[in-house]
């Protein structure tokens, strides 16, 4: 367990733990936002639809 506080306390080791943090954090946020997407689209059909039936 040493080591492994040894290679985290280097400058290299902990600046591509920093860039590998913020490429997860990136890739979660774009996730996340596809999702809302998707969401708003359906909703969005579901409204369609619903004017489409109300104004039969």
């Amino acid at each position: 367990m040493r080591w492994l506080t040894a290679l985290l306390a280097s400058g290299p080791a902990r600046k591509a733990l920093g860039v590998a943090l913020a490429a997860l954090t990136l890739t979660l946020f774009l996730i996340n936002l596809r999702r809302a997407g998707e969401s708003a689209g359906r909703l969005a059909e579901r409204i369609d639809t619903m004017e489409k039936v109300n104004e039969a």
